[in-house]
């Protein structure tokens, strides 16, 4: 009888604990992300997704049953409801399902927990590593070895083990971000990444990698590896800001200004690449290089519009970094030419072309018949192999054009080149990290890396340092956790109930949301007297499917300044 009143008070002490876990992570980050003006941190319950629209289109996935159940285990699912729900055949050991959409954001494990590699022998000592280590700590280690002081640095105290004492500097580092590559991906797909696991054991390889801020999204977490900054202070803090008038959710996208221009002051904090440029005459060569215009910017800062006023280091003027995505509209690749420059080498990657040329030999979940067909499936060629060994290949081409055939790579001045492999993102929005289409994407990604690294071997021996990571993970696809949807539509138009309805339309009591943080109109509850609290209960109501969707919400005076 003993004994089973203590096993029972043990369970009860680690429920508590892991209870307590949660809501830790979700006020720290919280402390680390909130803007000025932000009133209310929203937090779901697991697996629940809340954005601005799921997609018309349903994607057709497959499934291996040994991967899949080895998922259900890892997130404490069901094998046994999943397979009624799906009237799947016990002895079936492939399926396939037509899924729709998941996403990222919150501070669940799913979405937070990230690997960090960093090689470099002259610099480091290898081995593996369970400190807890942020995305903010990667410009650190930088300036670490590079011996130089720069704005956002964090203390390393936890990490000096790792360090080898060594006055000279590499000739390049090399940081590659996984999109979506969070632990869960390389959990899913045991065996489909031997580069990468024999470089667990030929590295410094940190096991608990975290995303330390809301939200877990793209622009975030690649501000975060560009800056070693937190939202509070460079003010970016998510993929996009939704708000409400006329009746209808608008959205701006990060980065974008009046009349859909080009806006780099959105991002407040230098970059490490703005900071070490200058510093010295401009020599390094920046590169960075992701399809999307979010990441590619958070990684490289500022470029030629660097705001040198704020920075005591010289008075020579910031040059243009080679910064490059990708023009879904057009096809090709693309810049901001205010700031940033394209290499040569992006014309001879136009995305039609390119597929037309490889479609031969890569074999994939993807096809299109003409440039139409195509643009129309632009999202599903992201999100395939093409886009893996286009985005290597050009960026290869890009050191040697920028940096190897003008004999940079040997000239004592460290250049930066930053490149994010983003079609394990797509691949995993469209059609689930957990299926047999993102573990093509994720062996495509590895075979990738490793020869980017014997590429830099090549060129430059051991006198380089390569750190892999990600910006983020990402929860399990709804239809396999039995997650619920909920759009900003519907979030907007539920919390206006409160209004007259006479008003509903004109205005809103949300001044904006992101996926997490949300700043109130004070002026409208002022004058129809709604109280936050009464506010605060209405989203606590939310339900979809009769199910409660939010599970907690804090208000700002009830977020501590939290300490790590």
């Amino acid at each position: 009888m003993k004994d089973n009143l203590f096993i029972v008070f043990a369970i009860g002490i680690v429920f508590i604990l892991l209870n307590c876990k949660w809501e830790k992570d979700y006020k720290r980050a919280a402390y680390l992300s909130m803007q000025p003006d932000t009133d209310l941190i929203l937090a779901p319950y697991p697996f629940y997704i809340f954005d601005r629209e799921a997609r018309d289109a349903i994607t057709l996935s497959h499934y291996s049953k040994e991967e899949i159940k080895n998922i259900l285990e890892e997130h404490e699912l069901s094998w046994d409801t999943l397979s009624d729900q799906w009237k799947l055949e016990l002895e079936e050991e492939n399926f396939t399902k037509e899924v729709n959409y998941t996403s990222h954001y919150t501070q669940y494990t799913y979405d937070t927990e990230i690997p960090i590699w960093i090689y470099g022998p002259k610099w480091f000592h290898n081995g593996i590593y369970s400190d807890e280590i942020f995305q903010q700590h990667i410009p650190s280690l930088y300036a670490k070895i590079l011996e130089f002081d720069f704005s956002n640095k964090l203390s390393l105290d936890a990490f000096e083990k790792i360090f080898k004492i060594q006055n000279e500097k590499p000739e390049i580092i090399v940081t590659i971000v996984v999109d979506q590559g969070g632990r869960q991906l390389y959990k899913a797909h045991k065996g489909a990444y031997p580069f990468l696991e024999s470089l667990s054991s030929n590295s410094v390889y940190f096991k608990k990698g975290k995303v330390a801020h809301l939200e877990s999204h793209t622009a975030v977490g690649h501000m975060a590896i560009g800056t070693g900054a937190f939202p509070k202070d460079a003010k970016v803090f998510s993929n996009e800001i939704y708000t409400y008038s006329e009746g209808k959710v608008k959205h701006r996208p990060v980065y974008q200004g009046t009349n859909n221009s080009f806006d780099l002051s959105e991002l407040k904090s230098s970059s490490f690449a703005d900071e070490w440029d200058l510093f010295q005459n401009n020599e390094p060569v920046i590169i960075s290089q992701c399809y999307a215009n979010r990441a590619a910017v958070g990684m490289a800062g500022h470029g030629k519009e660097f705001n040198i006023n704020t920075k005591k280091q010289n008075s020579l003027q910031p040059d243009a970094d080679y910064v490059y995505w990708q023009d879904v509209k057009n096809l090709n690749w693309s810049t901001y030419s205010n700031a940033f420059e394209k290499p040569l080498a992006t014309g001879k990657y136009n995305l039609y072309p390119f597929y037309l040329a490889n479609k031969t030999n890569i074999k994939t979940h993807f096809e299109a018949s003409n440039p139409i067909d195509f643009l129309s499936k632009i999202h599903h060629f992201q999100g395939s192999e093409f886009q893996v060994k286009m985005d290597g290949a050009l960026f290869r081409e890009t050191i040697e054009e920028t940096i190897v055939k003008k004999n940079k790579h040997q000239d004592g001045k460290t250049d930066l080149a930053y490149l994010t492999l983003k079609a394990t993102d797509a691949v995993g929005h469209l059609y689930g990290w957990e299926t047999k289409e993102a573990k093509q994407v994720l062996q495509a990604t590895d075979e990738e890396i490793k020869t980017i690294f014997e590429f830099l071997k090549t060129h430059y021996g051991d006198n380089f340092v390569l750190l892999v990571t990600a910006d983020h993970g990402a929860a399990p696809m709804p239809e396999i956790s039995n997650g619920l949807f909920l759009t900003h539509e519907t979030f907007f138009k539920s919390v206006n109930e409160l209004l007259p309805e006479s008003e509903r339309n004109k205005s809103s009591l949300i001044n904006w949301i992101t996926h997490s943080q949300l700043s109130l109109n004070k002026d409208l509850m002022k004058q129809y007297q709604i109280s936050e609290d009464t506010i605060i209960q209405k989203i606590l109501s939310i339900e979809v499917n009769q199910r409660k969707f939010f599970r907690k919400i804090w208000k700002r005076n009830e977020i501590p300044n939290v300490s790590f």
